[in-house]
């Protein structure tokens, strides 16, 4: 279960005690599972922040609410963030891209940077589909059973290390953590910078239930780690923000292809005479 704020203007200059939420309304979702849409009243002086807490109890710490509003430092509400939902997103789209380079004969090279090792469970996601990977992580016990089963079933390479390769042209760099300190060569997929979920493919049943003020992605990654909604697991993007710009993934998929194979022609063209 959780919460999401509703900010509405009250036109008053200060909201009385006890006051401060106006309405609750619940949803439920297909799964059987809640989340609670409470309405909280703005005024000249601000919200009163802490009746919100106080009000929401223990669901203060993973709350979603409009980006245009920030929480004030001192109050002990937290934004939730999608992060886990963002980055299964990112290994499920790379996984229909490795799939069509492959398939288009581009070879390609993986590098996975997962500081905390919370994602091993991904990993055969892309090993299948790159001719080598990389993951760069300060917890490489975790990711032991995980590199020898894909060794076994797929002979899939596998490097494990504390140190982040120099990424080339070929290079896609997961970046789980937003800490990989790229070269600017490859093709960087974060929730950060470079190449980022924009929107979600499909599961219209769950969007329609989110409400026009919150992004969507951090509605159903609430959904998906909040009210355990283990459909969500499938899910891949639809859209990416490119670099800044705003594409589908078949034009991401289109324009890589199109920049690998140009750069596989060029290095064939380099004659060199003795």
């Amino acid at each position: 279960m959780f919460v999401i704020l509703n900010i509405v203007e009250s036109g008053k200059r200060k909201i009385k005690r006890g006051k401060t939420v106006s309405q609750v309304r619940e949803v439920s979702t297909t799964g059987g599972e809640r989340f609670y849409v409470v309405d909280v009243c703005d005024s000249e002086k601000g919200v009163n922040w802490d009746e919100v807490s106080y009000f929401i109890g223990k669901h203060s710490k993973k709350v979603l609410l409009d980006r245009q509003f920030c929480f004030p430092e001192f109050t002990p509400l937290v934004r939730f963030e999608a992060v886990d939902f963002k980055n299964l997103l990112l290994f499920n789209t790379l996984e229909l891209i490795l799939r069509e380079m492959y398939l288009s004969g581009i070879k390609t090279k993986c590098v996975v940077n997962d500081p905390g090792a919370l994602y091993s469970s991904c990993l055969s996601k892309i090993v299948r589909f790159a001719s080598h990977t990389t993951v760069v992580t300060d917890c490489d016990y975790r990711y032991f059973s995980e590199v020898q089963g894909l060794f076994n079933e797929y002979g899939a390479g596998v490097t494990v290390s504390e140190k982040a390769p120099i990424p080339d042209a070929q290079t896609f760099i997961i970046d789980t953590a937003g800490s990989f300190e790229n070269n600017g060569k490859g093709y960087l997929f974060s929730v950060t910078e470079g190449i980022t979920p924009l929107t979600v493919e499909g599961f219209n049943h769950l969007k329609v239930l989110c409400p026009a003020y919150i992004n969507c992605i951090d509605f159903l990654g609430a959904v998906y780690e909040m009210n355990r909604d283990d459909s969500l697991a499938s899910a891949f993007c639809a859209d990416f923000l490119f670099y800044g710009e705003r594409k589908t993934v078949s034009e991401v998929m289109i324009d890589i292809k199109k920049q690998l194979n140009a750069s596989f022609n060029s290095d064939k063209s380099i004659i060199f005479c003795v």
